[in-house]
């Protein structure tokens, strides 16, 4: 078994989760981005309560572009302090494979990019 990483955020249209999803599959840091909602969202911000439909990002990587990809996440999301929130699972071989063949391993030697 192989352990793949997925990271997870959430926006507030699909536009925005399109154009993030797009992004980090054509840069190679994710092998699939898969988006689903929208869903009801109830939290407090800055003192107020608020209420507002968002997309959920499931973001498919290796656990080598973690990094990267949320320092990529943090400078791209259209919000002032996104959810970004990541763990490692255990995956078959062949989705491991899948999912390591489809993003660029070079880019986890420099999370800066």
């Amino acid at each position: 078994m192989q352990k793949v990483c997925l990271i997870k955020t959430s926006v507030g249209t699909m536009d925005a989760a399109e154009k993030l999803a797009t992004a980090l599959v054509e840069m190679q840091r994710a092998a699939c981005v898969h988006i689903s909602g929208p869903g009801r969202s109830i939290y407090r911000w800055q003192g107020k309560l608020e209420v507002e439909d968002e997309y959920c990002l499931t973001i498919k990587t290796s656990p080598s572009l973690r990094d990267s990809t949320v320092l990529y996440l943090t400078a791209a999301h259209p919000y002032e302090l996104p959810e970004v929130i990541w763990r490692e699972f255990d995956a078959t071989d062949a989705y491991g494979d899948w999912v390591y063949g489809e993003v660029d391993a070079s880019i986890g030697t420099n999370a800066q990019e």
